[in-house]
């Protein structure tokens, strides 16, 4: 039987089993983000979550991410589905997707990746050190124009400029490259990165890539679990990935549903 529930014990007993796939879920326990969560589970015969899902909607549009560990993870989708807001973004396995299309319109938004941070390479970069700049709330309007013409697709939450865990460079007193994440969890050491991007002017320069490895010399260093998602056919940013020292873990896929 599907319960919301709000046991932040319990949940991240769950996302402990597999931190790499629920690394999003843990941050999201964060009082930062958790008025924003909607928290769906099963619990078996024991206290403990056998499933659970995370409808995020701290977002324009609200984010489900369904990811099942066992074999009646798609009873619990059955009972979310009528639940469900009549448009979100949805992140799932794809033998879940059947589910999914019986009940919602679907615009397929590719097949996509979890890397986790094995071992830190840190990269050699020719960036200039004093174009490197650390983000916060007065840049926002800056990182949207960004944004719009290298990454109009992106999930970009302006809340999280408040980690500190931005970083951009400057060319001609515009942005022009920028490296932040997605969500981060001080308490449980976890951190997402997201919003990678460099304007198509400066593409090929290794800016981007630079930042990132900047920044996570800065997570390492503080103890941080890192991943990243990233969709499979986007060979330059993976191939960037691994040098860094990234490795695949998981494969799934993001949509967009609507009601028919």
């Amino acid at each position: 039987m599907l319960i919301f529930t709000r046991d932040k014990k319990r949940l991240l007993e769950h996302f402990r089993k597999d931190p790499v796939l629920f690394a999003y879920h843990i941050g999201d326990l964060d009082d930062f983000h958790f008025d924003f969560c909607q928290w769906g589970a099963t619990y078996g015969k024991s206290p403990r979550i056998d499933d659970v899902t995370l409808l995020y909607t701290g977002l324009p549009t609200p984010t489900l991410l369904a990811f099942g560990l066992t074999d009646k993870f798609q009873e619990l989708l059955r009972e979310l589905i009528p639940i469900l807001p009549p448009r979100f973004h949805c992140h799932f396995q794809e033998r879940d997707r059947s589910i999914f299309r019986e009940h919602f319109r679907e615009t397929d938004l590719g097949s996509h990746q979890k890397m986790h941070l094995r071992e830190f390479h840190p990269g050699v970069t020719g960036l200039q050190s004093d174009k490197i700049i650390r983000l916060g709330a007065s840049d926002e309007q800056a990182l949207k124009g960004l944004f719009e013409d290298a990454y109009p697709d992106n999930y970009f939450v302006p809340r999280m400029l408040e980690s500190g865990k931005y970083l951009g460079y400057k060319d001609g007193g515009r942005i022009v490259a920028v490296t932040g994440v997605h969500t981060i969890s001080e308490a449980h050491k976890v951190a997402v990165l997201g919003n990678i991007t460099t304007h198509p002017d400066f593409r090929g320069r290794g800016l981007a890539g630079g930042l990132t490895s900047q920044l996570l010399e800065e997570l390492t260093s503080e103890g941080y679990m890192v991943c990243l998602n990233v969709q499979r056919d986007n060979k330059p940013a993976i191939k960037c990935y691994e040098r860094l020292g990234f490795v695949k873990v998981h494969e799934y896929v993001e949509a967009l549903y609507e009601v028919n």
